[in-house]
């Protein structure tokens, strides 16, 4: 909280947010159509006052004249349909910027490591690609090149002003710095604001996306007025921070249209009076005030602009801390010294933990033969999962190294090793989506022939002949519309579409029927045959024929071999087997 408060009283960075902007620049030609549109309609308007000044002059000697008001009517001709593109090529070039940030922001987001995402909630991450890139789109769009165009129009007026009548343009020019002196307090205030609002926002998000990916579980667990009590915070303090923005705005929109109208009288008091001493025309005095306003509705704009700025700056902060995080990358060491040809998986005093103060594994050392199945068997919290995320590389070993026939699992490309893997979970998570989707889940040219083949060997055959739309049936979010035990044969399906040389089984088997765990057990069989696989259970009926057994205990390798070795030589493992036997025989 105090870290969040301490950024949030920071200063706004200009210079960081201008970079952001101009790396996402459009060509030059588009920006340069947008900007001579722009250019061209704040000329013509700055053209209407003189052409009035002339038409006042000379009704006030003489008849109308046509050729003057066939010119005014061009002009506002022109200037509309300058006015037109130039709103288009404005929107364009906003567009343009914001769509390319967004697509390298969800490039880095995908690629970003998961001890990432460990530490920051979904929704979170969500806020910061939606919210706060429409937050820099809108700025962007709506005040960035109309305050380019804004301050033409002011300069020109300005200038032409004191052309015109010199004394009554530095009158009313007084009055801005002392405008702007009370703005920029409230500049800092509206920062401040708008970046707590957005982390509030992306909180309420985040729990969001949490409730409701997990309603299921929420009403099952009667959470629904904790849950209600959170959002209902959450909503509270959105509101605070919308009346503090309220506020602001408050001052700041009252305060500019007070400067507006006593400009404005300032203008038709002073000015009536040099009228009617003769010094100054009424056409004069007419341009005089059209000029005032062509600097009153930019110079409004721009305070508008001012505050926008620092929400803005707020949100682009907030980007660029995700598009400074590390993304995940090969980090192969040179000249590192050759390692001894060796068959299989390694793991060698290999120390992690997700936190500096507690340690998961310890100096964990044992090797996985090829084509063989090693099984992981031990109490939860053991490590055994952990060493299952160091092997997919969602993690680096703090000590020790991890090799696979010979070499370190960092000198493969991250694509290349982890294209060598398939992994069945207990989950078996699946995507929204239909069955060929799920299936063929991040890879290229996949055909029906090779699905039928993996829903054979999976025993899904008649599972998918009984459904209506065979491979296009949605399986819902997260697979919600198909059964556990249909969602395990799956990811076998999937796993043997991928044709992996590694397998890692979580529990691949875990809280299923007979009926299911029969036929997944079948699946797997065949998936496993020729492989090396790796397999995590706690039910030790299902891996006592595995070719090895690791036993782990507190991050260590306390014994390994088959089931009838450590039968007689493992105590905790022997132990272990007797508590399931028992537990077993009781339930019969």
């Amino acid at each position: 909280m105090k870290q969040t408060e301490q950024a949030t009283n920071q200063p706004p960075k200009w210079k960081e947010f201008w970079r952001l902007l101009m790396n996402y620049r459009p060509s030059y030609w588009l920006m340069g159509g947008a900007i001579i549109l722009g250019l061209g309609e704040t000329i013509l308007s700055l053209l209407v006052p003189l052409l009035t000044m002339q038409l006042v002059d000379i009704l006030s000697v003489t008849t109308i004249s046509m050729g003057l008001v066939a010119g005014l009517v061009g002009v506002f001709l022109a200037q509309a349909v300058m006015s037109g593109f130039s709103i288009y090529m404005m929107t364009r070039v906003g567009q343009h910027m914001i769509a390319k940030l967004r697509e390298d922001l969800w490039k880095h987001v995908v690629k970003l490591p998961i001890p990432f995402f460990d530490k920051r909630n979904s929704g979170e991450t969500m806020s910061r690609i939606t919210n706060d890139t429409n937050v820099v789109k809108e700025f962007v769009v709506m005040q960035i090149i109309p305050f380019f165009s804004g301050l033409i129009s002011i300069i020109g007026s300005v200038i032409l002003l004191l052309i015109i009548d010199w004394k009554i343009t530095l009158m009313m020019l007084v009055i801005i710095p002392i405008a702007f002196a009370i703005l920029m307090p409230l500049g800092r205030k509206m920062y401040r604001v708008s970046k707590a609002t957005q982390d509030e926002t992306a909180e309420f998000q985040g729990d969001l996306g949490r409730v409701l990916s997990d309603i299921r579980l929420v009403k099952s667990s009667l959470a629904e007025p904790k849950e209600e009590e959170k959002g209902i915070s959450r909503i509270t303090k959105l509101f605070t921070y919308g009346l503090r923005e309220a506020k602001i705005n408050a001052i700041v929109s009252p305060l500019m249209m007070t400067v507006n109208l006593v400009m404005l009288v300032f203008l038709i008091g002073y000015g009536g009076f040099r009228v009617s001493e003769g010094t100054l025309s009424a056409g004069s005095l007419v341009a005089i005030i059209l000029y005032m306003f062509q600097i009153i509705v930019p110079f409004s704009q721009m305070a508008t602009f001012f505050t926008q700025s620092q929400k803005a700056m707020g949100a682009t902060e907030r980007i660029r801390d995700i598009m400074n995080e590390a993304v995940e990358t090969d980090h192969t060491e040179e000249n590192s010294e050759p390692l001894r040809s060796r068959e299989g998986l390694i793991f060698e005093n290999v120390s992690f933990g997700y936190t500096e103060d507690k340690q998961i594994l310890d100096h964990l050392s044992f090797t996985v033969e090829k084509g063989k199945v090693t099984a992981f068997v031990g109490p939860s919290g053991a490590g055994k999962t952990t060493v299952f995320s160091l092997i997919e590389r969602f993690y680096q070993p703090q000590h020790g190294v991890i090799t696979y026939e010979g070499s370190k699992l960092e000198d493969f490309q991250l694509r290349e090793w982890r294209s060598k893997i398939a992994y069945v979970s207990q989950e078996s998570p699946m995507m929204a989506g239909t069955i060929r989707d799920n299936l063929s889940y991040g890879l290229d040219g996949v055909t029906d022939e090779e699905i039928d083949v993996a829903i054979k060997q999976a025993n899904l055959g008649e599972f998918i002949e009984g459904l209506p739309d065979g491979y296009d049936t949605q399986v819902g979010e997260r697979g919600i519309m198909v059964s556990g035990g249909q969602r395990q044969r799956l990811a076998i399906a999937r796993a043997i579409i991928r044709d992996p040389e590694l397998l890692l089984l979580d529990e691949a088997t875990a809280h299923l029927d007979s009926t299911s765990e029969s036929l997944v057990q079948e699946a797997l069989q065949g998936l496993m045959k020729g492989r090396t696989t790796l397999v995590i259970a706690h039910r030790l009926s299902t891996v006592r024929h595995a070719d090895r057994l690791i036993v782990l205990e507190k991050g260590r390798a306390t014994g390994i071999g088959t089931h009838d070795e450590l039968i007689q030589t493992h105590e905790v493992y022997r132990e272990m087997v007797e508590q399931q036997f028992e537990a077993v025989s009781v339930g019969e």
